[in-house]
């Protein structure tokens, strides 16, 4: 997942207010701006849990699966290594996905802890919705229970948008929003990068002679 798959993400078209809505909040209005993105951090720090829960069954698994790629090796069975080592590669490709979304949302959260203490709220607010839109479409297909609550997240959040320029027009252009948020992905796919390095050991390739030899220092380098 590079970069350029979020941002094929960011000029998805506006999602329209229906009828009913309307005259939902109109008979019962939405609470304060203030609140909303108190209650849009705490569901999101509640998400990022979720996340780090999942990350770590992932890196147990892989763990498992990494020593199986060694048992393998020492055993001079190649094949059944490198059926384990393509198993290890398609876990790591979703800690990388995951890991980007759970960077990605630590800075959502940081943005509205931002807009709420130094003011100039819609700036900050701006950036952190569309990123945090661009993130919540990749979680549909892995886990539908966070990205229900991500949707219902970005959507208190429009609303709080609704209000704010309601009240006091503010004028941002699409550009600096779209700029504010890739830099949010960005950031979040660098330290994403760097933590699986951290994390996970990396494989050897099976078919040089030295595969073994390779794979046991990396398994020292690792302890």
């Amino acid at each position: 997942m590079g970069l350029a798959d979020w941002a094929r993400r960011w000029d998805s078209p506006p999602r329209r207010e229906t009828v009913g809505e309307k005259i939902k909040q109109f008979v019962s209005p939405p609470p304060p701006v203030k609140v909303q993105i108190l209650n849009a951090n705490y569901k999101i720090a509640a998400q990022i849990s979720k996340l780090d829960f999942s990350l770590a069954k992932l890196t147990s698994y892989d763990k498992s699966l990494f020593e199986k790629v060694v048992d393998a090796l020492v055993q001079g069975d190649k094949a059944k290594a490198a059926m384990y080592a393509n198993e290890v590669a398609e876990v790591r490709k979703m800690a990388k996905t995951l890991l980007t979304i759970r960077y990605a949302l630590e800075r959502v959260k940081l943005r509205l802890e931002t807009a709420l203490v130094v003011g100039d709220t819609m700036r900050h607010l701006a950036p952190a919705v569309a990123a945090l839109k661009q993130v919540t479409g990749y979680m549909k297909g892995m886990m539908p229970d966070v990205f229900t609550e991500l949707i219902e997240v970005e959507e208190s959040l429009n609303v709080a948008m609704m209000q704010m320029t309601a009240s006091a027009p503010v004028h941002l252009s699409s550009e600096y929003v779209s700029e504010e948020a890739r830099k949010i992905l960005q950031e979040a796919s660098v330290v994403a990068e760097q933590r699986l390095k951290q994390e996970f050991p990396e494989l050897p390739n099976l078919q040089a002679p030295t595969a073994l030899k390779d794979l046991e220092a990396t398994v020292e380098e690792g302890k």
